[in-house]
């Protein structure tokens, strides 16, 4: 197992790898921006009439552009060197197969707030867990939303994806 890993040695196994999320179609749509009011400021700099509304603008595309890519890359991969969490607004954390042991549903908690939902998490040797972005639904309105932090499933798809999971996981701890 190479420690130089890239991303194209993992496999997103929930959300599923052919789903192409909307929010990257947007994060292309922002960079395209990005690139045009850039365009503007090389080609034309005399033509440009506020200089701090042009970079803002540049700044503020560009950074979009690079927050929704990163969220259309939320979910839970798998790859040689382990289960690779990737939420939108943490680092990506990599439990590697040795410390694996399963996956398990946990109540969702936020400070101050009843539990609602549930979360699929990484069980590691050590019992910590790792929390993966996939939330159960709480209401039928949020089924098969993708939103910026989390991948929200209805009960049926939260139950089927970490079945996916397990079964996955079980290939994968075969092979080693």
């Amino acid at each position: 197992m190479p420690d130089n890993a890239d991303v194209g040695e993992w496999k997103r196994i929930v959300p599923d790898e052919n789903e192409l999320p909307g929010v990257v179609i947007f994060a292309v749509i922002f960079a395209a921006f990005a690139v045009l009011f850039a365009g503007m400021v090389l080609v034309a700099p005399g033509k440009v009439v506020g200089w701090w509304g042009m970079s803002s603008a540049i700044a503020l595309c560009a950074g979009m552009a690079c927050f929704l890519w990163r969220a259309g890359r939320t979910g839970v991969h798998f790859g040689p060197r382990g289960v690779l969490v990737h939420p939108a607004t943490r680092a990506a954390e990599v439990v590697p197969w040795d410390e694996f042991v399963r996956f398990e549903v946990r109540p969702e908690r936020a400070a101050g707030v009843a539990p609602r939902g549930a979360v699929v998490h990484v069980v590691r040797t050590t019992g910590d867990p790792v929390a993966t972005p996939l939330k159960q639904s709480i209401d039928a309105d949020w089924n098969r939303t993708f939103y910026f932090f989390e991948v929200v499933l209805s009960e049926v798809e939260f139950a089927d994806a970490l079945a996916r999971l397990n079964a996955w996981a079980v290939a994968y701890t075969s092979r080693e």
